[in-house]
């Protein structure tokens, strides 16, 4: 039977939720609920005097009974809207009037729109960067309230199923979680493996390593000029030296993975940092002092994975004179985190699937996947074939990888060489669910596996660097990561055994590849569990449990 009372206070909740949730809901007036064909008013005078005075009026009192808020669910939403955020109004508005934050303002633009329905993002931006830069009142729900010029319209069915996805998303990473863990203990019970007498490679490797050194490289076909950081083993090795790219994040920066670079060098890596201008922690800079308008140049999607073909290429040209032709090229690994992940994945030979990348971005609502907000953006480029792949990419390992959309499963399905994913379970930039899990399906390599670790949010440090990174990251999410030294201990640790094995072609590194090493090193806060292609079905039929039903339903390839 049709519960109206239940139902209505599902609606009254969503709209509140929107409003607490993502800021930009209210209305200079009133806030219009618009649900199917129904319409509510709700006065912002009697939200700005709960807010200010604590008082609870006739009108709110009917909205606060109907969603069935109780007093402490009611003291929780008065501090919701008065709790100021330290965010920087200069900042903030360079970061709306970029490309990328235009996008996010044009999504939330769908929910929350002018009345009558025209999107509502340029009043948004206003207000948002008004209450910013007020110095008295701060940034605040309540204050981005008073800076909103004219009424506005809640669309609750959008709205529903905004929420919608995220809950399922938040279910579907709860299951996922669970799976691994489950697979993981299976796997470990059916092993017989004593690791007691085995070298502890979380250790520094036997060949140590030199200071690093870094070269300033000119791609003078595409007049691209950027540093490259190298490190190299103190101790030469008897063999050839196998040789390691490794791709950053976008806002990073080679020296974010000088631990990795110095790990590797010692059990016998030389490691090739490039920084990538136009996505790196200089762009960002330049973006927020207001030398740039654009967190990254959309040309980076081309000339991150060419920036990786230069340095092979280099190397090669450099290896007889400066490296006595010691440097093992021909079959190379590498390590990209996030975008640095696409990049890995374009080297490895994922092509372009603009089909695929039409059909995401143009829904009305997109799935909770903030990395939509860039790969979306490569509609702006020219639609041809993008083919980055390069032969001598042996062996890749990518971390939080910004890459389902953009690829999808025609584009993965081309990559056939070991790899290795690696998903944090809270991370809001590239879920797991989303990005990893599909991923992890469609590509056809043998030789797969999937890294996931509890707690860990996407970054490989908390952008305590830059605290505006920091505070916009917990409006969106509480943001939690993974201990600094824990997660640098688990990256290093898995880099070493996945590429000593496939790389190095050292057999001993194998017994590190099975689930019963990870969970012995584990942390009982953050466990991790090491997955094998054996685990793919199971993991797609959690997706496909949980996916909204405008998304398709997930296939291995």
């Amino acid at each position: 039977m049709f519960n109206f009372t239940k139902k209505w206070q599902n609606i009254l909740l969503l709209s509140l939720s929107c409003l607490c949730f993502s800021l930009p809901s209210v209305a200079a007036e009133r806030i219009n609920i618009i649900w199917q064909s129904l319409r509510l008013t709700l006065e912002v005078n009697s939200l700005e005097q709960f807010a200010d005075e604590g008082v609870i009026n006739q009108e709110l009192d009917f909205y606060l009974q109907t969603a069935g808020l109780d007093d402490e669910q009611r003291k929780s939403l008065r501090e919701i809207l008065v709790i100021q955020y330290p965010i920087d109004g200069v900042q903030l508005s360079k970061f709306l009037n970029t490309p990328t934050g235009e996008i996010l303002l044009e999504r939330l633009g769908i929910l929350v729109s002018l009345p009558g329905g025209r999107n509502g993002k340029y009043l948004l931006r206003g207000a948002l960067i008004q209450a910013a830069l007020d110095k008295e009142k701060g940034f605040s729900l309540i204050n981005i309230l008073r800076y909103l010029a004219t009424d506005i319209q809640l669309n609750v069915d959008e709205i529903q199923k905004t929420l919608d996805y995220q809950q399922r998303l938040a279910l579907a990473t709860n299951s996922l979680t669970k799976n691994a863990s489950e697979i993981s203990n299976k796997k470990i019970t059916e092993s017989n493996i004593d690791y007691t007498n085995i070298p502890d490679i979380r250790k520094q490797g036997k060949y140590g390593f030199n200071p690093v050194k870094i070269i300033k490289l000119t791609d003078q076909n595409r007049q691209r000029t950027f540093d490259l950081h190298l490190y190299q083993p103190k101790n030469r090795q008897p063999q050839k030296t196998p040789v390691i790219i490794v791709s950053h994040g976008l806002a990073s920066h080679p020296n974010d993975f000088s631990s990795l670079g110095k790990q590797l060098a010692s059990y016998g890596f030389l490691v090739a940092i490039p920084q990538h201008i136009g996505s790196d922690q200089q762009q960002l800079e330049n973006m927020l002092n207001g030398y740039s308008r654009e967190l990254y140049d959309l040309q980076e999607f081309i000339n991150r994975p060419l920036d990786i073909t230069y340095v092979l290429d280099e190397l090669e040209r450099r290896n007889k004179q400066e490296f006595n032709n010691r440097l093992s090229l021909d079959k190379v690994g590498v390590i990209g985190h996030s975008f640095g992940g696409y990049t890995a994945l374009s080297v490895a030979g994922a092509t372009w699937d603009f089909q695929n990348i039409k059909n995401y971005c143009n829904r009305q609502v997109w799935e909770a996947n903030l990395s939509m907000l860039l790969q979306c953006q490569t509609l702006d480029l020219p639609k041809q074939e993008y083919n980055f792949r390069d032969s001598r990419v042996a062996a890749i390992a990518i971390i939080n990888p910004v890459n389902s959309v953009i690829f999808g499963s025609q584009g993965l399905s081309k990559i056939d060489i070991p790899i290795i994913i690696s998903a944090g379970t809270n991370d809001p930039a590239t879920p797991p669910i989303i990005e990893q899990i599909r991923t992890f399906a469609w590509v056809k390599s043998e030789d797969k596996y999937l890294f996931v670790m509890e707690g860990q949010a996407h970054f490989l440090n908390p952008p305590e660097q830059n605290n505006q990174i920091n505070n916009l990251i917990n409006l969106l999410v509480d943001f939690k990561n993974v201990d600094d030294n824990l997660f640098t201990t688990y990256n290093n640790t898995k880099s070493i055994a996945f590429l000593k094995f496939h790389i190095a072609e050292n057999n001993d590194y194998e017994l590190y590849l099975y689930p019963s090493y990870w969970q012995q090193i584990s942390d009982e806060n953050y466990p991790i569990y090491w997955l094998d292609k054996s685990a793919v079905n199971e993991l797609v039929n959690t997706y496909n449990r949980f996916k909204p039903a405008a998304i398709p339903t997930l296939s291995p390839n």
